[in-house]
């Protein structure tokens, strides 16, 4: 029977875990039944697409899209804490939506994306504002 070539340098016992590379951003649960409540996605890339979809408007003016891309930096603010207020990115989204409603469409699709409470929170706010709309 061939033996298993052991790694020079490495050693784990019974029940260990070898993580190679980088691991920045990443969660470790140790031990058993754990819970984890803090999941931090990184949004920036995905409000990157929707400041680029500002950008390439072709019928938005440029102190327009100014204005949208300053309510999308408060929405992705407000996103990033534990606990966002709905009500006040709700109403950064009604700002957008009058000046340019695919804005808003494209922001909700990229941003109902990500895994997490994000998602959720963008899932309401989209859900009120098309209740909001239809009555």
């Amino acid at each position: 029977m061939a033996e298993k070539k052991k790694r020079k340098g490495l050693s784990a016992g019974d029940g260990s875990i070898v993580i190679g590379g980088n691991v920045q951003g990443s969660n470790f649960v140790i031990g058993d039944n754990n819970t984890i409540t803090n999941q931090h996605i990184n949004i920036a890339p995905l409000f990157q697409k929707i400041y680029n979809f500002v950008d390439a408007h072709p019928k938005l003016q440029d102190g327009k899209k100014q204005d949208a891309k300053e309510e999308l930096k408060e929405i992705e603010t407000a996103l990033a804490e534990p606990k966002p207020d709905e009500n006040f990115i709700m109403r950064r989204f009604r700002n957008i939506k009058r000046m340019a409603p695919e804005i808003v469409e494209v922001a909700f699709e990229t941003l109902k994306s990500p895994v997490g409470g994000v998602a959720e929170v963008i899932k309401r706010i989209s859900q009120k504002m098309a209740e909001d709309a239809n009555s």
